[in-house]
């Protein structure tokens, strides 16, 4: 089976958005990125998931899984990095709950990140 029929049962896409890790492997991320071009589907960006905790005590921004992979891959292969979004337990805990996380925690960084990536998104479509 080649690797387009997995993708024909789709409408024709206005775009894809590219989620990765600050560690992942930026071969899987460029895997990606080919697949949805070899299928002539435009990639809008890519977002770089988990990217760093902050504490909610103090506020000290702390890079668990590293930071800057997703950046770094947008970069270098010349599509737009649409923005990080900070591992937030809420966004887990309101999912779970069926709540939607960023109208319950509009001034949180992940929901500003969320939102921030949404204005991108449109400004593209």
């Amino acid at each position: 089976m080649s690797s387009p029929r997995v993708i024909q049962p789709l409408p024709k896409l206005d775009g894809v958005i590219v989620v990765t890790t600050p560690s992942v492997s930026q071969d899987v991320v460029k895997k990606a990125v080919r697949f949805a071009k070899k299928l002539e589907v435009p990639v809008i960006g890519i977002i770089e998931n988990v990217s760093g905790f902050l504490c909610p005590k103090c506020g000290t921004e702390t890079y668990i899984f590293r930071a800057g992979g997703g950046e770094k891959i947008a970069g270098g292969m010349g599509l737009p990095f649409l923005r990080r979004i900070p591992i937030d337990p809420e966004i887990c805990q309101d999912t779970d709950a069926g709540v939607p996380f960023i109208l319950e925690h509009e001034n949180s960084p992940a929901a500003k990140a969320f939102m921030n990536i949404v204005k991108r998104i449109e400004d593209y479509l």
